[in-house]
């Protein structure tokens, strides 16, 4: 009899490893685009809900790249098994489980890690939360610039932003990202 148990404690365990293997980075992999949302420029918002998350197995979960407020990324519960997450990714050591990204054409601009030639699209953003963090200077920028670097071009010039300067940098380096996969991971096991 107690043999005929075995396969259904494999599972179980499976279930629950899978929980706290899985759950926890994709929570925090969802907390962190929350965040990153929030973080970053929004005009139209097509940036904003430009962001994906990919699995060890290759499974891509995308917002769908159009304008409007940001919009969480939706995720079916229990993406992998535990034994899905492991083949997919051993070796554990130096692998991520979970990878975060934005797909949109101008990321790496949006991110001022790339400069560019930035005209704003309309006189001020689409979006509520684009107009809560709108910033306008009274000189324009410097024609390429990175999008931050508004206000230090010309003086017969206007320009704006929606973002601090360099806020995906001091986002992922500054501490707030392994917070948000702390606080995720904390709470599983609370």
């Amino acid at each position: 009899m107690a043999k005929n148990k075995i396969p259904g404690l494999i599972k179980e365990l499976d279930r629950v490893f899978s929980s706290l293997v899985i759950s926890g980075p994709s929570r925090a992999a969802k907390r962190t685009i929350s965040e990153l949302q929030q973080e970053g420029p929004s005009w139209t918002g097509k940036f904003s809900n430009s962001w994906q998350i990919e699995t060890p197995d290759g499974r891509v979960y995308k917002g769908d790249g159009q304008p409007g407020e940001p919009r969480p990324i939706k995720l079916p519960a229990g993406l992998l098994t535990g034994r899905q997450n492991i083949a997919g990714s051993l070796p554990v050591k130096d692998r991520y489980v979970t990878t975060v990204s934005n797909f949109s054409d101008y990321s790496d601009q949006a991110r001022d890690l790339e400069e560019d030639v930035f005209i704003r699209p309309s006189d001020k953003p689409k979006t509520k939360l684009g107009r809560q963090k709108f910033e306008e200077f009274n000189f324009g920028r410097e024609q390429p610039s990175r999008r931050g670097e508004a206000g230090q071009g010309s003086p017969d010039k206007e320009s704006s932003r929606t973002a601090d300067f360099l806020w995906y940098v001091n986002y992922v380096e500054g501490g707030k990202l392994d917070r948000s996969v702390r606080i995720e991971i904390d709470d599983l096991f609370i």
